[in-house]
């Protein structure tokens, strides 16, 4: 069954990713800041691990949504629709 697109859960699986990537970033600016702090590691190490997956979840769904097409393309539901229709008479 083809998923609708949805404009919301497009925009917060924008938003979930560039959440997911500025919490890295800042750690990451922690630990470049002082590449001895052990902590900062272990910080870098436990943010990329809560959002790695909540992050990959977002951009797959918004790959699938790039994907998808408008109904007035080559391809897109508009010729799905012509193949069913029957001749004129």
């Amino acid at each position: 069954m083809t998923e609708r697109f949805s404009n919301r859960q497009s925009l917060l699986d924008a938003a979930t990713v560039l959440a997911a990537r500025r919490a890295i970033d800042r750690e990451l600016a922690h630990l470049i800041a002082d590449p001895f702090d052990r902590d900062a590691a272990k910080r870098l190490h436990d943010v990329v691990g809560a959002n790695a997956d909540r992050a990959q979840e977002a951009l797959e769904r918004l790959v699938h949504v790039t994907e998808l097409r408008e109904p007035w393309e080559p391809g897109g539901a508009a010729d799905a629709e012509a193949t069913h229709e029957e001749p004129a008479p």
